[in-house]
Parts: C-alpha cells; structure tokens; sequence
C-alpha cells in the first residue's frame, strides 16, 4: 500500500473540507476527528457482526443490494415525482421501468463492512496529517497483540485512539502502532490491500462531490 500517495489525497480532501467549513481553519480539529475515528469504527464493527452473540446471523455484511438512487428503490423512474404528488393528495404518475436498474430497484451490489473500514481509514489519515507525522516512517511490521482475535482488535482500536496523542510516547511511534493494528484488522476482515485502495480512492471522489453538494 502507497500510504505517501493515500495522505497526499487525503490531504486534498480535507483542504476541500476546510474550503466549506471555514470555521475549522485555525482550530483544534484533532479531538473531533478522534471522535468521529471510534464511531467509525463502531458502524464498521456493526458491519462485520461477530460481537453479536445474541444474533443467529453473524455473517458479515460484504454483498448486499445497492439500492437503485433515481427510483428509490423501486423499479419506478417516476416514484420520485409521484411520490411528492401523493402527498399532495393527487395521483401519482403511471409506472414506467427505470432506465437505470431496469426496474429491478437495484444497481448492482456493494460491501458495506469494506466502505465503513474505508471510512475509518479517511479518519486516520486525516489524524495523521493534523499530527503532522512523518508519513515515510509510518508503516512497519510490529507484534500484534491481540493475534487473530478480531472482536478484541476492534475494542482496542476504538479504545486506543483517544491515546494518539497521550503523550505517553512519541506521537510518531503511538500513531504508527495504531496504523499497523489497523492495516492487521483489514486483513483480519479478509481485505487486500488492493481492495483497501480501490474502495478508499472510490469512496474520496464521493467525499469530494459531498463537499460539492452542501453535504
């Protein structure tokens, strides 16, 4: 993984960010980043569904349906307009197959425990460029202490971030430890890093096109 490359495009990322919410420039934005990493982390946990012992489907959530966008899901290009039509109390539109799903409701499939794990990851490379670490030093094979134990690596991400910036060791080495047991949790998930790059680069171009739109 080319993490040099994946911090340069954060970066441009979070300038974009900075350009829509202006009032972030100048500001501690570290504390709500940490914040916003352990509740990724947590949706992403949600996705893999192991932890839910009380449940019979613990399988983890890597092919669902995409639901169709310009029909709602519904097969019907004009839901959308009748939809608005029945709230005013008049009839909606007559139904006509959508042109995009071919009046299937669904476009495809997607792999939701892949996108919250890339959401995590957008988080960590954000908190890395606000702790300015020396991303060339990041990456280096460490001792992972929990093994293959996945419920346990995902409770010591989550309760581990607030530590980055501790103090209690160097920030570089505290960051580049986190990084390890994360990149060890995706291959946990059953994750190339391939697949990591693919779906984070993916999922940046909608990021960017949210910023676009007023998200």
């Amino acid at each position: 993984m080319n993490l040099t490359k994946l911090f340069e495009t954060q970066a441009k990322l979070d300038e974009h960010i900075m350009q829509e919410h202006q009032e972030l420039r100048g500001q501690n934005n570290l504390d709500w980043k940490l914040l916003a990493l352990q509740v990724e982390l947590g949706e992403c946990a949600n996705e893999w569904r192991g932890f839910k012992k009380w449940s019979k489907d613990r399988e983890p959530r890597i092919s669902v349906k995409n639901s169709c966008d310009p029909c709602e899901g519904t097969g019907d290009i004009n839901w959308p307009s009748s939809k608005l039509h029945l709230l005013d109390g008049n009839s909606g539109l007559e139904y006509e197959e959508c042109e995009y799903c071919k009046g299937i409701g669904f476009d495809g499939y997607k792999n939701p425990l892949l996108e919250e794990y890339v959401d995590c990851l957008h988080l960590i490379l954000s908190i890395g460029l606000e702790l300015q670490v020396n991303f060339d030093a990041v990456y280096s094979p460490t001792h992972f202490i929990f093994g293959n134990d996945i419920t346990k690596t995902f409770t010591h991400l989550i309760g581990d971030a607030s530590l980055i910036n501790s103090g209690f060791k160097e920030i570089e080495q505290e960051y580049s430890i986190y990084v390890n047991h994360f990149m060890h949790l995706g291959e946990l998930l059953g994750f190339t890093w391939e697949q990591v790059e693919v779906a984070y680069y993916a999922k940046n171009e909608v990021n960017h096109e949210r910023q676009n739109a007023g998200y």
